[in-house]
């Protein structure tokens, strides 16, 4: 039977490199969205980093509440795996592909479980409903959900705000469990309202699909949270080629750009131009909008079935801003240079063979994949008690994983460490706290952070105690 299982984390910061999760939430459901199994529970603190105190703000989850009702993080990943790979599992949430996932991802590899055969083996797929959001406002506006708008005009997607504009309740935001039912709700309302429309955006979970639709040089409509509200978050893009080193991805470019200057400057001061945040670049230099369109990702858009014209309605082209003229022009224009623009955008997006592997082997998820052999070790290591994984002496490939595995026996086992293994973990702990190696956060930011706290929000003071003893649990 095919199932959707809706997850929500909250976690004790942003970055999934050097934070981890605080709480997890889920529920599986039928493909007609009724429940059929729900599951919560804590993680407990790894004790190898501190938390974030502006999460902790949001959510009001401590260490210490994680710390008594939490799992272990390798008995709380191995749990939601378990429920992940169910075969004919959708796994789908709200911006659960570019945030919540990739601390699944993270979490699963710094536990030795394989990060990504749970979206894709036995059937399985994923889906996000943020993202479907934002494809009903671009196109269906006025006939799917109510709203939410700033002083500017400008839409909200925030779920808290949007549950409650659509009389979902949501007393509760930024608990998971609460999160998760107002999402299921959200997706109810669209597959109720716009129900093709449903369907069309669920076909785009399924990554043949979505190859299917993509076609090279067609004119597309996509959605990303990168093209802004002035448009819809809507741009029409073609597909100027596949990636160069991975079949699950094309790389497109914004119409509404000159593509002339493809052809004028050279591949670094491309790069420059595509891989530089906006910010950081000098005044008057606009970025260049390539970007990649992955396969597995649900991507939304929709795709002309010619090459040469797109037909959109006067409203839509008004609602997006697109100006037809000037994006087929820009599309005519890379077809006639179709050869020469298409070497020039895969040189810009080909791998670097000498790129810099990641200083901390706890981050460095997407440096290599895992052998066969070394990934065999991996599943054995999930079938052992924590005192036959203190016996064990694995034989890597990849000697990095020795050093993976030593952290990973130091967050979830610390009583199978050897004298100089305690030595070694202190270390590392040491330079993350006190120094903030890596992207961690210092003690030094961490007071920082909870000083403005307490000045601006007094009367949450039992939080600011309670984070205040746990890091001083790192001196």
């Amino acid at each position: 039977m095919k199932t959707f299982y809706w997850y929500d984390y909250e976690t004790f910061g942003l970055s999934p490199r050097v934070q981890r999760i605080a709480q997890f939430a889920g529920i599986r459901t039928d493909e007609n969205l009724n429940i059929l199994d729900e599951h919560m529970f804590y993680c407990k603190p790894t004790h190898d980093c501190l938390p974030a105190p502006e999460a902790c703000a949001v959510t009001g989850i401590t260490p210490q509440l994680c710390e008594q009702k939490g799992l272990i993080e390798h008995e709380f990943i191995k749990k939601i795996n378990k429920e992940f790979t169910v075969p004919q599992t959708c796994i789908v949430g709200y911006n659960s592909i570019a945030f919540d996932d990739e601390f699944t991802r993270h979490t699963l590899f710094r536990n030795f479980l394989d990060p990504y055969a749970w979206h894709w083996q036995n059937g399985n797929k994923r889906w996000d409903i943020l993202n479907v959001a934002r494809f009903c406002y671009a196109h269906k506006e006025h006939e799917s959900l109510e709203w939410v708008k700033n002083e500017n005009n400008r839409p909200i997607f925030k779920l808290d705000r949007l549950a409650p504009a659509n009389k979902i309740e949501h007393s509760n935001a930024h608990d998971a469990m609460a999160d998760v039912r107002a999402t299921i709700e959200i997706a109810k309302i669209i597959k109720t309202k716009q129900p093709k429309f449903y369907d069309y955006a669920l076909s785009l979970n399924e990554k043949k699909e979505v190859s299917r639709q993509v076609k090279i040089l067609h004119p597309m409509l996509l959605t990303s949270s990168s093209f802004g509200y002035k448009c819809s978050f809507t741009r029409m893009v073609t597909a100027i080629s596949y990636h160069p080193d991975y079949a699950d991805r094309a790389i497109v470019f914004n119409l509404n750009q000159d593509p002339e200057i493809l052809l004028e400057l050279e591949v670094d001061e491309l790069k420059t131009l595509v891989f530089t945040k906006k910010v950081d670049l000098p005044k008057g230099v606009d970025k260049l909008e390539l970007s990649e369109l992955v396969f597995n990702k649900s991507p939304m858009f929709v795709c002309s079935p010619k090459p040469d014209n797109f037909k959109l309605s006067p409203l839509l082209i008004e609602k997006l801003q697109v100006d037809m003229d000037k994006c087929m022009k820009n599309l005519s224009y890379i077809q006639n240079n179709q050869k020469q623009i298409e070497k020039i955008v895969q040189s810009i997006y080909k791998k670097d063979p000498e790129r810099e592997m990641s200083n901390d082997i706890d981050q460095s998820l997407y440096d290599n994949f895992v052998s066969n052999k070394d990934r065999k070790i991996c599943n054995h290591i999930q079938s052992l008690s924590s005192n036959e994984i203190g016996l064990l002496n694995p034989n890597f490939e990849d000697r990095r994983l020795l050093k993976l595995f030593l952290n990973f026996k130091a967050r979830n086992y610390p009583e199978l460490l050897s004298e100089d293994e305690q030595e070694e973990w202190f270390e590392i702990v040491q330079s993350r706290v006190q120094n903030g190696e890596n992207g961690f956060l210092s003690f030094d930011s961490f007071e920082n952070s909870l000083d403005n706290l307490k000045n601006s929000n007094p009367e949450k003071d039992k939080l600011w105690q309670d984070l205040e003893a746990y890091a001083q649990t790192f001196l």
